[in-house]
C-alpha cells in the first residue's frame, strides 16, 4: 500500500484550517466579552492574540513564496514542525510589541467601548 504524502498534507491543511476557524470563533467571543466587561487587560491581551494570528498568516504566505528544491524531499513532519515554529515566532513577536499592531487595535477598540 502506497501512502500519498500529498493527500496527507491536504488532510493536515484542512485540519489546521478548521482549527483556525474554531480559534476565530473563540477570538470573537473573547473580544466581545472584553468589550462588554470593559476589562482593559483582557482587551489588550486579545489584541496581542489577534496580532499573532495576523503575523502567523504573513509568515505562512512568506514561507509559501520560497521556491523549494526537489533535491531534498520535505515530509509531513517537517512541514508541521515548521508551521508550528513560525506560529511560535508570531506569538513571541506579538508579545514583544515590536510591530505595534496590537497597540493600534487596542486604542481603536477602547475608544469604541
Amino acid at each position: 500500500m502506497k501512502i500519498d504524502f500529498n493527500t496527507n498534507n491536504l488532510i493536515a491543511k484542512n485540519a489546521l484550517d478548521n482549527a483556525a476557524k474554531t480559534n476565530e470563533k473563540d477570538f470573537d467571543k473573547v473580544l466581545e466579552a472584553a468589550l462588554k466587561e470593559k476589562n482593559d487587560k483582557k482587551l489588550y491581551n486579545t489584541c496581542v492574540e489577534l496580532e499573532s494570528v495576523f503575523l502567523a498568516k504573513v509568515f505562512e504566505t512568506m514561507r509559501a513564496s520560497i521556491p523549494r528544491s526537489d533535491l531534498i524531499s520535505r515530509g509531513f513532519a517537517e512541514e508541521t514542525f515548521e508551521s508550528m515554529l513560525y506560529d511560535e515566532y508570531a506569538k513571541e513577536i506579538s508579545k514583544s510589541n515590536s510591530t505595534g499592531i496590537a497597540e493600534i487595535l487596542y486604542n481603536q477598540l477602547k475608544i469604541r467601548s
